[in-house]
């Protein structure tokens, strides 16, 4: 029995999935340019695979899709970290009319089970999904099937700003109006009879989906949440991805692999495909040794300096590409600690002053740039394209200097006896530094930070927590005094907006572990700061006033302020911007950027010019997500 299952599994695999397991609809053939079936064309990355026990193929249930989504859902346009970077996908243009942001579509698209892609899918989408920029707009009209308008409130954000919006959005095509279009059509009626936000609420910062005030009627917004509890348990008979992108997952995946092959119906004939990509789990521990003998392809990330040359010399076709990452490591404080006086500026200004950021940086990431910033809210490198020189100069610099960590210290009444310091009651300093202990890197800085605070006199422990428990602890139940975490971020784009509304904004995990003042009654953020005039201002307001200034001039003067700001009051400590990279092996895929400058060792330099730059983050998924990488190899 166990050899005719055997049997059965080889003819399978050699049949080329015709009848176990592949896509929808029309059934798979071989990847464009290999039509003969011979010299089959693989690439095996590491890959996010969803549990198979409870996989359902909806990108909003328990299990979720993984990458199984990443390489089977398109956006209109698609967006690169890092550089700003827009790539048309499955829009064939946009242009912007008075308060309309007008998309035109590619015709001739289709789904991967042949139904074809329409501005109904769009509408379908944003009905379902209430995601940004719907809290803008006014709605969403089709009026005809290759036509999607963005109808936005007045005043409407700058175009810009607008296509940033729309952009977050990466998978405009994973919620087909032929599947999902029974939710799209009573979540829209119910959002119809809810009444708008009011001009009080508007002018305190108070967003909404479609501006619609939710509170004020709660029992059409408990039917919404009825009805997206209802799509979010949505199952369709068999549990392919449908969507749009070039490749479609194989049923019958495991916990540790899965294949996914080429979409029949893909419209970009001009990308060869390969004829299976194969997604393999792995860990920091495993991976490594997985490049090394060639059980995947490609990984992301980067390694200490000793690792990275053994894999090189190992694997003559392994390249590893170094990049700038648009983010920083460091911890958050926790401004209301109860054991330590973090609500006062110059506290955390001395903390700032008394770290050695070169000793952290070698130890977490070797090739990353320090600075001298706290909390810019965005990342340092990009602080002058956005700041002007004159506010730049205005700018605190924490370079190490412990005599001037002492002098703030005694500002505000702290005292050091017998070595160690007080608080102003004269009670004892304690501090705790909390991590994810599953966080590699953290494991080895967060120790050496508190060695330096000991060291100074500032008494600092450690606490190491799994990762399950430890977001409720640091954001919630506040139980650290310095939260280990991403910061000075562009999760999407650099523009000063969306580094402030996750800095301000009362949702985010950053706002939660500064534990900044919050009305629990209203709903808002209600911190507020000086700026170098001494003038007071609620950051969150500013934020979100951003979307509805028509003068960009004051938008920069808000944006220069606000970041200011945060870098003067010291919410943190920055350590340095980090660097990531991308591992390809050169035997397995075509098309990687700067070949022309390749290094004999491979270890290729940072790429420099803007087009190296795009060329080496779209190797990055992270940064510029599958298709776009598939699409260059």
């Amino acid at each position: 029995m166990k050899r005719l299952i055997s049997l059965l599994l080889t003819l399978c695999i050699c049949l080329g999935f015709v009848s176990c397991g592949g896509p929808p609809g029309e059934q798979p053939v071989a990847a464009p340019g290999n039509e003969s079936g011979k010299d089959e064309k693989t690439y095996i990355v590491q890959g996010s695979i969803p549990d198979p026990a409870t996989f359902i193929a909806n990108q909003h249930s328990e299990a979720g899709t993984g990458n199984f989504g990443d390489f089977a859902y398109e956006g209109l346009i698609r967006y690169q970290r890092g550089t700003d970077d827009i790539e048309l996908q499955l829009a064939e243009s946009y242009s912007h009319e008075g308060n309309k942001t007008v998309f035109k579509l590619r015709s001739g698209v289709k789904y991967n089970d042949g139904e074809p892609f329409t501005s109904k899918d769009v509408w379908a989408f944003y009905a379902i999904n209430p995601n940004t920029p719907v809290q803008y707009l006014e709605s969403i009209e089709i009026p005809d099937d290759l036509t999607v308008e963005f109808v936005w409130r007045d005043p409407a954000p700058s175009e810009d700003l607008r296509i940033k919006l729309i952009a977050r959005e990466i998978h405009h095509a994973r919620a087909p109006y032929h599947i999902y279009g029974e939710y799209a059509d009573k979540l829209s009626k119910l959002w119809e009879k809810l009444p708008l936000l009011t001009d009080e609420q508007i002018s305190k910062g108070i967003t909404a989906p479609w501006g619609k005030d939710k509170t004020a009627d709660p029992d059409t917004a408990a039917e919404i949440d009825e009805v997206y509890k209802a799509y979010c348990h949505h199952e369709e008979p068999e549990h392919y991805v449908i969507g749009t992108g070039p490749y479609v997952n194989v049923l019958g995946h495991t916990v540790n692999e899965a294949t996914l092959i080429p979409n029949p119906y893909y419209w970009n004939k001009e990308i060869k495909l390969f004829d299976k990509i194969i997604l393999k789990r792995t860990t920091d521990a495993t991976k490594a040794n997985m490049l090394m003998s060639e059980e995947i392809h490609w990984m992301d990330g980067t390694l200490p300096k000793d690792l990275t040359e053994t894999i090189l010399k190992s694997n003559e076709n392994v390249i590893y590409y170094p990049m700038e990452d648009a983010a920083c490591q460091g911890v958050y404080f926790n401004t209301q600690s109860k054991t330590s006086p973090m609500d006062k500026k110059e506290f955390r200004q001395a903390l700032n002053y008394i770290v050695e950021k070169e000793a952290l940086r070698d130890i977490g990431s070797y090739q990353s740039k320090i600075n001298p910033w706290s909390t810019t809210v965005i990342p340092p490198s990009m602080l002058e394209t956005y700041m002007g020189k004159e506010v730049m100069d205005k700018m605190t610099q924490y370079t190490t200097n412990h005599e001037k960590a002492t002098e703030l210290l005694e500002s505000i009444g702290c005292k050091k006896e017998n070595g160690s310091w007080l608080n102003p009651d004269g009670t004892p300093i304690k501090m705790v530094i909390g991590i994810d202990k599953n966080w590699y890197i953290a494991t080895l800085v967060a120790p050496a930070l508190a060695s330096q605070f000991n060291q100074f006199g500032l008494k600092c422990e450690v606490n190491a927590v799994d990762g399950s428990v430890y977001g409720t602890q640091a954001d919630t139940e506040h139980a650290f005094d310095m939260s280990w975490d991403w910061m000075n971020i562009a999760w999407t784009f650099s523009h000063p907006y969306f580094g402030l509304t996750d800095f301000f904004g009362a949702n985010s995990g950053y706002f939660k572990k500064m534990n900044f003042p919050y009305d629990e009654e209203k709903k808002l953020a209600t911190l507020e700061l000086e700026d170098w005039d001494g003038n007071t201002f609620n950051p969150w307001a500013w934020t979100e006033e951003m979307l509805r200034e028509t003068d960009e001039a004051v938008s920069q003067d808000h944006w220069e302020k606000m970041i200011w700001a945060a870098n003067e009051n010291a919410f943190g400590i920055n350590f340095y911007q980090n660097v990531t990279g991308a591992w390809e092996n050169r035997s397995a895929v075509s098309g990687l950027p700067m070949l022309d400058k390749i290094t004999e060792d491979r270890w290729m330099p940072f790429p420099e010019t803007p087009e190296d730059k795009i060329g080496v983050y779209n190797l990055n998924v992270g940064f510029s997500g599958y298709i776009r990488k598939m699409s260059m190899l």
